[in-house]
């Protein structure tokens, strides 16, 4: 278990060896959940969950961004027209 203060700005301090242990870096963003009681959450870069979900994305698929939205599902599904 781990304490820290909270300073007079509301800023709290993260013990070198969890930053060590989570490979916390400057600047890196966290997200903090309030759901009964406080959960911080490393934020993963968003590389990392590309590479992650590269796995189940199909090649030829359109991407969800370029807002074509069921355009783009019946695309995919049925080919063009």
């Amino acid at each position: 278990m781990f304490q820290t203060k909270i300073t007079s700005q509301g800023t709290i301090s993260l013990p070198a060896a969890l930053r060590q242990k989570y490979g916390l870096k400057i600047g890196e963003t966290i997200t903090i959940e309030d759901n009964g009681y406080l959960t911080i959450h490393k934020s993963s870069d968003l590389a990392v969950l590309r590479a992650k979900n590269s796995a189940h994305i199909k090649e030829n698929a359109v991407p969800p961004y370029t807002g074509m939205g069921l355009e783009a599902h019946v695309i995919e599904k049925y080919g063009q027209k």
